[in-house]
């Protein structure tokens, strides 16, 4: 059964020794990502790690495209998230504050509880990364232990 295994890095060299290492247990990229707000370098990241450039994600679309200007024109910009990696592809260009539920919808979707979900919103509004790998069962034994150095 396939795992999300989601690891806290302070800085983008934590997220880049994470990356690096469980890449070094043999997880392949395309099961790798990385999510922060915008302003962060995932740029370095991506460098560093070989993974896909960061995506910003489309962030105008539809009625959410509309409450976002709402909320521009009244001085209240919400924060976006950007990824690195295509295990994390949903999550670029959510947003994240406390007038959305933005991204802690797309973790819950994919099976993180809501109360983590909080936490990593929280995690990336203090300009923290979380580094996301999804992985088979016998594989998260091993990555685990990077993920929560």
């Amino acid at each position: 059964m396939t795992q999300l295994i989601i690891g806290l890095a302070r800085t983008e060299n934590e997220a880049i020794i994470m990356l690096n290492k469980v890449k070094e247990e043999g997880i392949k990229d395309k099961y790798l990502g990385a999510v922060a707000k915008e302003q962060l370098n995932l740029e370095l990241v991506s460098e560093k790690t070989g993974l896909p450039k960061p995506l910003k994600g489309a962030g105008t679309d539809g009625a959410f495209g509309a409450l976002k200007g709402i909320l521009a024109g009244l001085g209240k910009r919400m924060d976006q998230t950007m990824s690195i990696g295509n295990a994390v592809r949903r999550l670029a260009g959510n947003e994240i504050g406390s007038e959305t539920d933005d991204l802690v919808l797309t973790l819950t979707e994919a099976g993180i509880s809501e109360e983590d979900a909080r936490y990593y919103e929280d995690w990336l509004l203090k300009d923290h990364i979380l580094v996301i790998v999804e992985c088979s069962e016998e594989e998260a034994a091993r990555v685990r232990p990077i993920l929560l150095f």
